[in-house]
């Protein structure tokens, strides 16, 4: 095997962690170079005699085909567990699909035949596959991928959404953060503990790549879950990845056109869907998503919110109830609801009971919020009839035409209503927030903890002053809305500017950049106090501080228009959220608003979390409009994590900011031999009297 290898899992020594952890499971873990400590642990030796004298790595088998994807036990030794993928740039509706779009339905399930939409369009794909390839393992499997990347012209990076990376955060997969990006020809290993057991997920955070197809289904299976008894099956291909999609590639709106603003053509459940063509009045006859089911069993499902652009995803499944039963990996007390409302990087699990008399049922997805206006929704099928009664193939291609837009399906209970208050018992709404986690996972330490540090991250975007922008001095990210409206993202006034380096793993780097890194209290001289400034946001905190953050909306006015944002590298709880009053109109007002709130007592708070309430962990929530979340973790994971709206195109231009936690010499230093990169900038004597010392 290896170096990388030998460096994950041989440093020190490997032992198996059992305890009583937080989340209430007896867990097993790698506990490679004592990463994180816990009292009272007892430590057995993963790889006793008499093989002990034998080199580990040996004694690991590496699995890379079905049996990664197996039934977990808690005495079983930790499998290395290999994929081999190659990224390129490809095409929904090409050449594999032969003539699928032309009615030869058994063309449409050829494995390299991207159907998407049902219309042609150049993507980025991973093994030809859109979704990616799945990735499901056990706890503390170690997973090792190869990504060669074949996309000409373009460099890449993937990140492993809902991973802590806690033994190794050089795999987080943030170009100029913890990685420089793959370039093209390059091959980079992957390799982490799957350390967070629930539904993750994995997408590409290089460019606007996840928008044209890098994204797919991360799965980490626990010996141990909670509500294990609610339901009788957790099959993997019970998983719904829902994505927007559009006709033409996401560059042809970075920055964009004048004449044509972005927004969504398609919604593709599982990489496939079917385009409606509103001039035409045509409905692409491409396959949709299958799902069986047998009456009288309870079934696992994993919804994974993958979306790109502004809108809300709503769920809904044919008189069918859905018990939430996890959210972003961690199981929380069930809750029954009728319908589920996501933002883009979240996930929920839930269980359908199989309850209905045998037949088909529409598995519908909508479009909402910002999107209402677009009409625009897709549809799976759930079936309770088996392959001997009708083939996958049949199922995909209904001959039942499904319900237009204009008769919906009742709403009932409702998770994540946009204009919902959260935490008010007995209404028909239901907040993330709301939900509850079991008492085996109860984190009063964090709960009731007084914050070592608290930040007030207020968000928004601006429209640029075009005098400005098209100037000498305007080289900056932008998107162009129409015509002449381009907008610019912000967190407390600055448009994050990436480093020229990842300083995890290039920190010899950091003193020629000191200067550059800002933060409210600390902006470059180049940067007017009037105007927003454009440089390293960052944030730092010491090693296992209590944070707490408030992130708020600043936008003028109540919109249909909710940002989920995602914290890297950590998990939070929730502590409050609600839109803020009307009456205050300035951003100070707000802020000041948000900080009296804190000094109430907890009954008397308006939107603060109640009483004896218990969070479940969360890794991306979604912000009320005009609006705030306060959000309060552990910065126990020293390193340098991306915090961001999980919007593509907000990302894109400016709406993030790092989060440093704790010092350089706190950090896990990549291996040797990690890639690197940066600026080069020669003086010209340096390049001239070496080819003078050549010549002669």
């Amino acid at each position: 095997m290896s170096q990388m290898i030998r460096f994950i899992i041989l440093t020190v020594f490997v032992t198996i962690i059992s305890k009583n952890t937080a989340d209430g499971f007896i867990t097993f873990s790698l506990n490679l170079n004592k990463l994180w400590s816990h009292k009272k642990t007892s430590k057995i030796d993963l790889f006793k005699a008499p093989q002990a004298s034998k080199p580990i790595p040996q004694r690991l088998k590496t699995y890379d085909g079905p049996e990664r994807d197996r039934v977990c036990n808690a005495t079983e030794t930790p499998r290395v567990c290999y994929f081999s993928w190659i990224a390129e740039n490809y095409a929904a509706m090409g050449s594999a699909c032969k003539d699928c779009r032309w009615g030869n339905h058994t063309d449409c399930f050829h494995p390299q035949c991207i159907t998407a939409d049902g219309m042609e369009r150049p993507v980025v794909s991973l093994n030809r596959q859109m979704p990616g390839p799945p990735v499901i393992v056990c706890r503390n499997d170690i997973i090792m991928i190869d990504l060669l990347n074949h996309m000409e012209g373009s460099s890449t990076a993937l990140h492993w959404h809902g991973m802590h990376q806690m033994q190794t955060p050089w795999m987080d997969g943030v170009p100029m953060v913890t990685q420089c990006p793959i370039p093209a020809g390059n091959t980079f290993r992957y390799m982490f503990n799957a350390s967070e057991h629930g539904t993750q997920f994995y997408h590409s955070h290089a460019g606007h790549q996840k928008a044209n197809g890098h994204f797919g289904l991360l799965v980490v299976r626990h010996p141990v879950d909670l509500n294990a008894n609610l339901y009788d099956y957790d099959l993997s291909e019970h998983h719904i990845i829902i994505a927007d999609w559009t006709l033409d590639m996401a560059e042809k709106f970075v920055p964009g056109l004048q004449s044509h603003t972005i927004q969504m053509d398609s919604i593709l459940i599982n990489g496939r869907g079917r385009h409606f063509d509103e001039q035409e009045q045509e409905l692409q006859q491409s396959p949709l998503t299958v799902y069986r089911v047998q009456q009288g069993k309870r079934y696992r499902f994993r919804m994974i919110s993958s979306g790109s652009q502004f809108c809300p995803f709503q769920l809904q499944i044919e008189s069918h109830r859905m018990q939430i039963i996890s959210t972003d990996g961690g199981a929380v007390q069930p809750v029954t609801v009728d319908t589920v409302i996501s933002t883009s990087g979240e996930r929920y699990d839930f269980v359908l009971h199989a309850d209905q008399k045998p037949g088909d049922y529409w598995v519908r997805v909508r479009a909402v919020g910002f999107c209402n206006i677009q009409r625009k929704e897709e549809f799976a099928i759930l079936s309770y009839r088996s392959q001997s009664e009708i083939s996958d193939e049949e199922l995909a291609f209904p001959q039942q035409v499904p319900p237009s837009w204009d008769e919906p399906f009742p709403d009932g209970m409702m998770l994540n209503h946009p204009n919902s208050t959260c935490y008010q018992p007995g209404d028909q709404f239901v907040c993330a927030s709301d939900l509850e986690a079991h008492e085996a996972q109860r984190d009063d330490a964090l709960i009731n903890a007084v914050p070592d540090k608290k930040f007030y991250v207020a968000f928004n975007t601006f429209t640029a002053d075009t005098s400005l922008l098209f100037s000498d001095d305007g080289y900056v990210r932008y998107m162009t809305v129409a015509l002449t409206l381009n907008n610019i993202g912000i967190t407390n006034n600055i448009s994050m500017v990436y480093p020229p380096f990842p300083p995890l793993t290039q920190p010899d780097l950091l003193p020629t950049m000191e200067d550059a890194f800002c933060n409210i209290s600390h902006r470059p001289a180049h940067c007017p106090m009037d105007r927003a400034c454009f440089c390293v946001h960052r944030l730092k905190v010491d090693l296992n501080d209590i944070v707490e953050m408030s992130l708020i909306d600043d936008a003028e006015v109540i919109r249909e228009l909710y940002h989920p944002f995602h914290l890297h590298g950590h998990r939070f709880i929730v502590t409050g959220m609600g839109q803020l009053p009307g009456r205050i109109k300035h951003s100070s007002e707000k802020l000041r608003w948000i900080k009296d709130e804190e000094l109430k007592p907890v009954a008397e708070r308006t939107r603060g979390m109640p009483d004896g309430h218990n969070p479940p962990y969360k890794d991306t929530v979604s912000i009320p409009s005009r609006g705030y979340t306060k959000i309060r973790f552990r910065a126990d994971n020293p390193g340098f994590w991306l915090v961001h709206c999980h919007f593509e195109w907000h990302l894109g231009i400016g709406m993030s900011f790092i989060l440093q936690v704790g010092e350089i010499d706190q950090m896990v230093k990549a291996p040797a031999g990690f890639p690197t990169c940066g600026h080069y900038k020669p003086e010209v004597e340096s390049i001239f009297s070496l080819r003078a010392a050549n010549t002669d």
